[in-house]
């Protein structure tokens, strides 16, 4: 990572919420669409790691040496590398990692000593704001 923008160690690692609302504050300049997409990558990196890697060891999320690149890296005490499930529309749960795979433009695990690191490489070019329809532009007729 070029530069971290969020890095936190267990047992300082905060809820989702949380997660989610230091990163619209830290990365505001992103605007909501890419950052939907980084809390909902966020937030399967750190249910996976409570759910199926024995707890949370740390969350980094940081620039890239691409400008409109983030990365998203989920440390946990689990060596089981996580699986996109098969495509299954009666499962209730197991859709989190398809998501990842189909949001982010990478995603990996690697092994660590005490565990694995989940990564993705979130895209995160900002988006130019839409532009707001003028009366003649929406259709709207006006009075008079």
């Amino acid at each position: 990572m070029a530069e971290v923008v969020l890095g936190v160690e267990a047992p300082g690692v905060p809820p989702a919420s949380d997660l989610r609302r230091e990163l619209t504050r830290r990365l505001a300049d992103l605007g909501p669409d890419r950052l939907d997409v980084l809390h909902l990558v966020c937030g399967e990196f750190l249910a996976n790691a409570r759910e199926h890697g024995g707890g949370v060891r740390g969350v980094r999320v940081g620039r890239t040496a691409q400008p409109d690149v983030l990365r998203v890296e989920v440390d946990d005490h689990s060596p089981v590398l996580p699986v996109v499930m098969p495509k299954d529309i009666e499962a209730v749960t197991g859709r989190g990692m398809f998501l990842v795979e189909s949001l982010s433009l990478a995603w990996g695990a690697t092994p660590a000593h005490e565990g694995k690191t989940v990564w993705a490489a979130v895209p995160c070019d900002p988006i130019p704001p839409r532009p707001v329809p003028t009366d003649a532009q929406s259709g709207a007729q006006s009075a008079g």
